[in-house]
C-alpha cells in the first residue's frame, strides 16, 4: 500500500513536471530562499554530503550491504531486496531524467560544480532514500520501536540530502520531493515483493 501510494504520487509529479517543464512556483521560492541564505560552512557541509553519499556510493553500499546480509543469512532474500530497491531507484531516476529532460537551475547558481544533466528526479535523493529505508525495513521487526526509529532516521537522512541538493542549487525542490517518493516506492516495493516470494515458497502445496 505504501509503495503504491508513493509510486502514484511520483507519477503525478513526473507527469506535471513533463507537461510544465519549467520550475514550479514553489521551486522558485525555495531556490530564492536558498540563494539568500548561503553560508560558507553550510555550503561546504552540503557539498561534502552530496559528494560522499552520491548515487555511485549508494549503489556500492547496497552491494556491500547485500553481501554482508547474504553471508549472515545464508539466504538471498534480504540481499535481493536491498540491491533491487537501491539500484531500481537510481536506474528509474536516470531513465525518467531522459524522458522529462528538465533543466537544472542555472549553472551560475550551482555551488557543487556545474551539473548539466536533466534534473528530474534527483538521483542523489532517490538512491539514498531507498538505501536507508530498505536497510531499516530489513533490519527491524514490525511493529516495533526499532522500526519506527528506523523510519525517523531514514526521514532525517533523506530530508538532509533533499535540502542539500536544493541549497546547492543543483536541484529544484520538486526534483528532491520526487526523489524521496521514488526511493520510498522502490524500498517498500522491494521488501513487499521479497516477502511475497518467501511466503509463497513456505506455503504448503496442495496434493
Amino acid at each position: 500500500m505504501g509503495a503504491a501510494a508513493a509510486a502514484a504520487a511520483f507519477v503525478v509529479v513526473a507527469v506535471a513536471t513533463t507537461i510544465v517543464v519549467r520550475p514550479l512556483h514553489d521551486d522558485r521560492v525555495a531556490i530564492r530562499f536558498a540563494r539568500r541564505h548561503h553560508v560558507e560552512w553550510l555550503t561546504d557541509l552540503a557539498r561534502g554530503y552530496s559528494v560522499v553519499v552520491g548515487p555511485l556510493t549508494v549503489v556500492v553500499l547496497a552491494a556491500v550491504g547485500a553481501l554482508l546480509l547474504g553471508v549472515r543469512d545464508r539466504s538471498a532474500n534480504r540481499p535481493i531486496a536491498m540491491v533491487s530497491a537501491t539500484w531500481a531507484a537510481v536506474g528509474i531516476a536516470e531513465v525518467v531524467k531522459r524522458i522529462t529532460d528538465r533543466p537544472r537551475p542555472p549553472i551560475g547558481w550551482q555551488l557543487a560544480g556545474p551539473e548539466t544533466t536533466p534534473a528530474f528526479p534527483s538521483t542523489h535523493v532517490a538512491g539514498l532514500t531507498a538505501l536507508v529505508l530498505v536497510t531499516g525495513l530489513l533490519l527491524t521487526a514490525a511493529p516495533s520501536r526499532a522500526r519506527w526509529l528506523s523510519y525517523a532516521i531514514a526521514a532525517c537522512i533523506a530530508a538532509a540530502m533533499a535540502a542539500a541538493r536544493v541549497y546547492l542549487c543543483a536541484s529544484w525542490a520538486s526534483d528532491a520531493v520526487a526523489g524521496v517518493l521514488l526511493g520510498v516506492a522502490t524500498a517498500v516495493g522491494a521488501v513487499w515483493a521479497v516477502d511475497r516470494m518467501t511466503h509463497r515458497r513456505r506455503a504448503p502445496t496442495m496434493p
